[in-house]
Order: C-alpha cells, then sequence, then structure tokens
C-alpha cells in the first residue's frame, strides 16, 4: 500500500526508490537518516486533485532533504494511503482503517529499522494522520526504535501562517496553504488549472462538522475532538482557497522547506531517550546521525 509519486524534486542520489540496493546498503552504513513521507487519498474540493496530501508531503520532504548538508538523508517513497474515513462520502477518498494504517505503518518502519538505518522519521501531510502517528511512535519508540514523525509545515507554521491572506489564518483542508502549495508543485498546465478552478470560491470559515444552518462551534473553541466529516453536501473545503496567488505560494513553499529542513537536520543530530531503562546507569539513547562525509 506504499505507492510512488512520479514526480521528484530532489536528485537521484536522495530518492530510495530510485537507488540500487547497493547504493541504499552504503548509505545505511554511512548512517543515513530516512525520510518517510505520509499522506492520503482523498476529497479535496473541486478544485485540488486527490492526491493532495501525498503529494505535498513528498514534495517538501524531498526538496527539505536536497537542502540538509550537514547528514545525509534519503527519501523513501511516499505512504499515500492514510485514515480519511471521515471524508469517504465523496468518491475519490481511499481510506484505510485505523489498525490497518497503523500496521502498515509499523511495518514500513520496521523494515527500514531492521535494516540497519539508525534512525527514521514519519513527514506527514495529512491532519487526519496526526493522531494515529504520535500514538504509533510513541510505542515505537519505548519499544526501542528509533522513530519519529512531524507534519511537514509544523516547523515554519507562525512564518508560514503570517504569509496567508485569505480569511482563514491558518490551514484548514483544501485551503488557501494547500492551494497555494499545489501550484507550486504542479505542472505549468495542472498549476493553471488549480487557478481557475479555484478562483472565486467564497470562504468557508466554519468547521465541517457543525451542521449546516448553525453558527456555533463548541467543539473548537473547547479544544475538543470530532471528526471534520465532510458529507455528500459539502463544498468539500475548509478555509479560503479564493485567496490564492502564486505569490503567496512562492513565500509559503520557501518558509515551509526551509523550516522542514532545518528541524531534521538538528533532529538527526539530537541524542533522543529510547525505550525502557529502569536501570539510571544504563540508560537508553539513540545517538545522534554522524556528520555526512562528502562522496
Amino acid at each position: 500500500m506504499t505507492t510512488e509519486t512520479s514526480r521528484h524534486f530532489a536528485p537521484r542520489h536522495l530518492i530510495w526508490s530510485q537507488m540500487t540496493r547497493a547504493e541504499i546498503t552504503a548509505a545505511r552504513d554511512r548512517g543515513a537518516l530516512v525520510i518517510i513521507p505520509t499522506g492520503s487519498i482523498e476529497q479535496h474540493g473541486d478544485h485540488l486533485p486527490v492526491e493532495t496530501d501525498s503529494l505535498l508531503s513528498a514534495a517538501v520532504a524531498e526538496m527539505a532533504a536536497a537542502r540538509i548538508t550537514e547528514v545525509e538523508v534519503i527519501v523513501a517513497p511516499v505512504v499515500s494511503f492514510g485514515f480519511t474515513p471521515h471524508h469517504l462520502s465523496w468518491p475519490g477518498t481511499i481510506s484505510l482503517r485505523l489498525d490497518t494504517y497503523l500496521s502498515m505503518l509499523r511495518d514500513v518502519a520496521r523494515s527500514v529499522l531492521d535494516a540497519g538505518f539508525p534512525r527514521a522519521i514519519f513527514v506527514n501531510g495529512h491532519g487526519g494522520n496526526s493522531a494515529p502517528l504520535r500514538a504509533l511512535v510513541g510505542e515505537m519508540i519505548t519499544d526501542g526504535h528509533a522513530v519519529g514523525m512531524v507534519d511537514y509545515f509544523a516547523p515554519s507554521y507562525d512564518a508560514m501562517v503570517a504569509l496567508l491572506k485569505g480569511d482563514l489564518p491558518r490551514p484548514g483542508h483544501a485551503c488557501e496553504q494547500e492551494t497555494v502549495l499545489a501550484g507550486q508543485v504542479l505542472g505549468a498546465a495542472e498549476a493553471a488549472l488549480l487557478a481557475e478552478r479555484s478562483a472565486g470560491l467564497e470562504p468557508r470559515l466554519i468547521q465541517p462538522w457543525v451542521a449546516p444552518g448553525c453558527s456555533d462551534d463548541p467543539v473548537t473553541d473547547a479544544g475538543a475532538g470530532w471528526a471534520a466529516i465532510f458529507h455528500a453536501d459539502d463544498c468539500g473545503y475548509y478555509g479560503d482557497p479564493g485567496a490564492s496567488t502564486p505569490e503567496t505560494g512562492a513565500a509559503v513553499l520557501e518558509v515551509t522547506v526551509a523550516g522542514l529542513a532545518d528541524f531534521l537536520e538538528k533532529f538527526a543530530q539530537t541524542p533522543l531517550r529510547l525505550g525502557v531503562a529502569p536501570d539510571p546507569a544504563k540508560p537508553g539513547i539513540a545517538q545522534p546521525l554522524t556528520k555526512k562525509v562528502s562522496q
């Protein structure tokens, strides 16, 4: 269930799927960090493709990898299918059950770590994956497996939000942030079609879980939990995609890639606690990865 995007945004020597087994083995022996993009195949309104979350997580991860100089990294194939039952009212969405999703991610991470790589990290592009990923890595780290997770936009969140021009000053779904980024990473013809589709879309500023005709949202106000459910009568987006411009897209992409690259470099070089270590004389530590050696 791991599928590979046809687009790449980094040199071949950073792309797992384009390397030979001998090249991957050599990268392992040099202590490379493995980046595993995760996303989803789900409805994104009538203006964005259903691959948006997977496309963006893979693109940003690869662009960030190309900027990292202090440690060696490899970007694994994007795990395209995610946990997204709240979008199943619309054709185009392909969702895994929660237990299936967790089992798949565990197997992917174990395949990397059991091959001898010292550390891995999921770079996520779908909000519905975030909580399952956090729970999974918490369990795996406690079990002694050095794998973390990060949403691709989290390291640059404040800087990214400051660049948005629409009426929703944060990411939503098929929103301004996703629309401007998609316009940057899609080819020129697809970007032009995207701009045409998103032009004139009205802002949608109340969460999709609130039924039509109601303006109160105690769930958001309290920071409580409810699925962002998109029924078949829904516009399919949450945010202000109509405010998207190429200029905003270029600025958002730059801060997003730079923020992720900086985080990944620091993540790779930080010693982190690992496993269960009741004996203070024998602490479990995932050692920092080695400095990159010029090849």
